[in-house]
């Protein structure tokens, strides 16, 4: 690592946020399907696509979350200086948190849902952002 040089530091930074979504976005790819098989299970007959396509649709909204973070480190990463850095990352904040309300709303209030699916997928995708700091060991 050098310490000279444009941005290495928050470059070495970046690549150790990046490999952790990484695991992030994977645990969360897992744990929809199993939220979705669940729920397939669990349904009545004719409620089987509506339950699973929520939970795929409530485990989407948090991988959107996560690819939204991702481009905002390497938007964060690619500037010129600690202050335009500080404002990608806080502005991709406050993105997500813009996104998961919208996209929550829409997927409950507008096109109706399934809401325990939803909902689980979402919570367990989020709660996916813990895996890089369970697997490496912190």
């Amino acid at each position: 690592m050098r310490l000279t040089g444009g941005g290495t530091i928050m470059s070495y930074a970046a690549r150790v946020l990046r490999k952790g979504l990484r695991r992030v976005l994977w645990a969360q790819i897992s744990l929809t399907f199993v939220v979705a098989a669940v729920a397939a299970l669990d349904a009545p007959r004719p409620d089987v696509l509506g339950r699973v396509g929520a939970a795929l649709a409530g485990g989407a909204v948090a991988m959107l979350g996560a690819l939204l973070l991702a481009y905002s480190v390497a938007r964060a990463d690619g500037t010129g200086g600690p202050a335009s850095a500080q404002l990608w990352l806080y502005g991709g904040a406050v993105a997500r948190f813009v996104l998961a309300i919208v996209f929550l709303g829409l997927g409950l209030g507008v096109f109706h849902v399934s809401p325990l699916p939803f909902l689980i997928a979402f919570g367990l995708g989020q709660a996916a952002f813990l895996v890089p700091g369970i697997s490496s060991g912190l």
